[in-house]
């Protein structure tokens, strides 16, 4: 993965008003939006699905950080993720909690085969040592700082010990994932989980529904890992 990323999570969107959201991300220099898919079954929410994520992908260049909090029933993981592949998202993300062992092979031998980053999320109550033995066969590591299914909730701050025990293993066994966090994002919070070292983070109201302005400063503080103190006048 590229240099520090900041994936805006149109989940909190002002739906009937979505373009205008995504123009301001645009503007902002965005690249990547994280795109949220609930089930109402692995997770207590509904959210949207392929439909609205190729009609995204149909008019704008940004790389999608597809993150499906879904079980998957009566199809095998390759029939599930087709609409997903061919909106041409950069990266799919399922959860450990929602899969069995035949599953995720299936998930990384589709993302291997389609050239898609394989991500695996843990939920807050899920330990690193559960999904340990994956590590070596991801790409990408998505630890949940909020309980999926929700946007807005307050950040969980004991999944700094998560990011900073996968940063351990990566660098002992020298392994090449990166790490993502998504939850509870905002200016307390933001610095705490950059100082764990992570490469990746989500940031839903933070930075999707406020002024145009405003998401440009927020977004330069975050990829630049400076404080409000350290802004340019």
């Amino acid at each position: 993965m590229e240099k520090f990323i900041v994936a805006p999570s149109i989940l909190t969107a002002n739906f009937v008003n979505l373009k205008n959201d995504l123009d301001i991300l645009k503007d902002a220099n965005i690249k990547w939006i994280h795109y949220d898919v609930m089930d109402y079954n692995f997770v207590p929410n509904l959210s949207f699905g392929p439909k609205i994520l190729k009609d995204i992908t149909d008019n704008y260049d940004f790389k999608i950080d597809a993150h499906l909090m879904v079980k998957i029933n009566n199809l095998s993981v390759e029939e599930y993720l087709k609409p997903f592949i061919e909106a041409k998202v950069a990266q799919i993300t399922l959860h450990f909690e929602a899969i069995d062992e035949e599953q995720f092979v299936q998930f990384k031998e589709v993302c291997q085969k389609n050239n898609i980053i394989c991500s695996l999320a843990i939920n807050p109550d899920t330990s690193i040592e559960a999904i340990q033995d994956k590590l070596k066969d991801l790409q990408n590591v998505l630890v949940m700082t909020v309980y999926p299914g929700f946007g807005g909730q307050s950040y969980i701050p004991e999944a700094g010990e998560k990011i900073k025990q996968l940063v351990e293993i990566r660098e002992a066994k020298n392994l090449d994932y990166s790490i993502e966090v998504d939850g509870g994002i905002n200016d307390a919070t933001y610095r705490l989980v950059q100082n764990h070292g992570v490469d990746m983070i989500v940031a839903g109201s933070y930075l999707v529904g406020v002024d145009a302005e405003l998401v440009k400063e927020r977004v330069f503080k975050l990829e630049n890992k400076i404080l409000d103190c350290c802004l340019p006048k």
